[in-house]
């Protein structure tokens, strides 16, 4: 089946990290050659034995590698690799779950492979920008290799909207959130394209935000909305996760206020009445949530979640206060849309009234404290956000927290963008990450090298939750806020 609007383009290394055993003229992969094998090809790299090379292809990209080979010896012989792609160097040196905490979770990045002479073989599927191969044949087979290319997969988009900025960091991160969102728009929007290649829709409300801000209401937004309806046919918490429920009734919102479609929320009206009649039966007339009603009737994985760095078993009322002001905050604007277009709004109205009574108390973390903020413009909030600079950021929630900030002083919200994402930049990053804290870069590596002694390894050595070291995505679509704070908050 041919990929929709999706293409291929092919990338030299841009560096030789590592090359260690019986492996000679290494140096001839940078040069620029042509993609076709010939009988008599030269300046080739001879593989006379045991040994492994470390390739750089200068960006995270989606998809692997291609090896041209020549030939020298017997026809038809092969030799085994193993190949290890990484988002880190360090990455390529890891082992696999229980050894490690690399997987192959989603997409696979380490295997074995064989390969022969006189070949072009597209080798690999995954999120990577470095590539490992071990060369393990102990016996006298002397392989030449003509090159080994990155090859990406891509799609040919238009910027309707285009960020230009005079400062040369802020420039820098527009352009690497937007490239972490476009890598992530695969055969539909993924969360990741090395680990979580799945329609998460909650997880997707910042991708989708930032998509429609750059590129407006491309067909793969409307093919992934059409396959997280058909895979969680109601009644039921879209991916077992309440709050992924009303991150879906904003991104009908958004699509509906960006393109200025009034016949779009009638595409799929029967099932956000349905998720709207499923809000209301879980308040009650005080603005009390409790999701209890559902578990017995359909699955609830986590029923009061924000985010991974803020879920723990010990804060369950906070978690539940925020999802509160979550539908405190997506309610009126499912609302004005109904309202835009002449649908009947009695029950959004009804849940709206329930949520006015609700008693939430002060945040105590930065995510939930942008929420208050956005609702209340409270100066306690503000200053919650604004504390210890950066620290206590979310990736998955930086356009909110921006947003909030940026209400009050936007030279602060760019400030602290800056001091935040700029910390990635700063260790190497060419995509996005699943999650940071700027914690971390105190005595950390950069991922463009390996760790020196008495160095923590910026990727292996953290994350958490369910991406813990090599697992934790290092291009992940939901880091992509600054793509949709800076069009609307930054314009020159």
């Amino acid at each position: 089946m041919e990929i929709e609007e999706r293409k291929i383009r092919y990338h030299t290394p841009t560096r030789i990290v590592a090359c260690e055993g019986k492996i000679n003229n290494v140096k001839t992969l940078l040069e620029n050659k042509d993609d076709q094998i010939y009988l008599f090809d030269k300046d080739l790299m001879q593989i006379e034995g045991p040994g492994f090379i470390v390739l750089d292809f200068g960006q995270e990209m989606c998809g692997g590698i291609r090896i041209l080979s020549s030939v020298s010896g017997p026809l038809g012989e092969t030799m085994k690799v193993r190949i290890r792609f990484g988002e880190s160097v360090s990455e390529t040196y890891s082992e696999l779950m229980p050894e490690g905490t690399a997987t192959n979770n989603h997409a696979m990045r380490d295997f074995y492979y064989e390969i022969t002479g006189y070949a072009d073989q597209l080798i690999g599927d995954t999120g990577f920008r470095f590539a490992r191969i071990d060369f393990l044949s102990d016996s006298p087979i002397y392989l030449p290799i003509k090159s080994i290319f990155a090859y990406e997969w891509y799609r040919d988009l238009k910027e309707i909207n285009h960020y230009q900025s005079k400062d040369p960091l802020l420039q820098q991160i527009y352009d690497t959130s937007l490239r972490t969102v476009t890598l992530c728009m695969q055969n539909r929007i993924w969360d990741g394209i090395k680990r979580d290649r799945l329609v998460w829709i909650g997880d997707m409300e910042p991708e989708i935000h930032a998509i429609l801000s750059a590129y407006g209401n491309v067909p793969i937004i409307e093919k992934t909305i059409e396959t997280a309806i058909s895979s969680n046919p109601m009644p039921c918490w879209i991916n077992n996760i309440p709050s992924y429920s009303a991150w879906f009734l904003l991104i009908i919102y958004d699509i509906y206020k960006m393109s200025h479609d009034k016949a779009y929320p009638k595409k799929h009206l029967d099932y956000l009445n349905q998720i709207i009649d499923l809000f209301d039966k879980s308040l009650n007339n005080k603005g009390d949530l409790d999701f209890a009603w559902s578990y017995n009737l359909f699955p609830c994985a986590m029923p009061y979640f924000i985010d991974w760095p803020t879920y723990t078993e010990d804060n369950e009322k906070e978690r539940r206060e925020a999802v509160t002001m979550l539908l405190q905050y997506v309610f009126p604007k499912v609302l004005e849309m109904y309202e835009d277009v002449g649908l009947k709004a009695t029950t959004i109205e009804k849940i709206i009234n329930k949520l006015s009574k609700s008693q939430i108390d002060m945040p105590k973390t930065k995510v939930f404290a942008a929420f208050y903020q956005l609702l209340h413009q409270d100066e306690t909030s503000y200053q919650i956000l604004i504390k210890d600079d950066s620290k206590g950021f979310s990736t998955f929630m930086s356009y909110y927290l921006l947003k909030a900030i940026s209400q009050k002083d936007k030279n602060k919200a760019k400030e602290l963008l800056k001091q935040y994402y700029g910390g990635m930049l700063s260790r190497g990053a060419t995509s996005f990450w699943e999650d940071f804290h700027i914690e971390w870069l105190e005595g950390s590596s950069r991922i463009d090298e390996l760790p020196k002694e008495g160095e923590k390894d910026l990727h292996g050595d953290y994350g958490g939750y369910c991406y813990i070291g090599f697992r934790h995505s290092l291009c992940h679509g939901w880091s992509s806020g600054p793509v949709s704070f800076l069009l609307e908050e930054d314009k020159e």
